[in-house]
């Protein structure tokens, strides 16, 4: 029953689409922090470390598996690099701009199918 629940709830958050991220202006890369698509380019280099990336918050799906789940983009990167998905007890909403320092965790993979080549965990967020 909890494996046919978290695949419900993956599931509902993976389907629910994510918008591309239209830049206005360019969000201004943290100060000794990683872009979006550097946190993918250096995904092996930086396992397992503390890293910040700062990104609008495009997508929030609350709650799921006792976190809030934000994909976060940045205006860098292309198809597949363009967007990262972080874990976190804070709070944001869709259009936040948000600071997150997080631990960069590769091959992780939620069983039923959700697997992610790179998320961020565990994230605490500032602005």
């Amino acid at each position: 029953m909890k494996t046919l629940l978290l695949s419900l709830m993956l599931a509902a958050f993976i389907l629910s689409g994510i918008p591309a991220f239209a830049a206005d202006k360019a969000i201004a890369k943290a100060k000794g922090g990683y872009t979006v698509a550097e946190l993918h380019a250096r995904k092996t280099k930086l396992k397992g470390q503390k890293v910040a990336v700062r990104g609008k918050v495009v997508k929030v799906n609350a709650q799921i598996l006792g976190k809030n789940w934000l994909h976060l983009q940045d205006g860098t990167g292309g198809a597949g690099t363009d967007d990262i998905t972080a874990t976190t007890t804070g709070s944001a909403k869709a259009g936040d701009v948000v600071l997150a320092t997080c631990t960069l965790v590769t091959e992780k993979d939620f069983g039923a199918g959700y697997r992610y080549d790179v998320i961020l965990e565990n994230c605490t967020l500032g602005k």
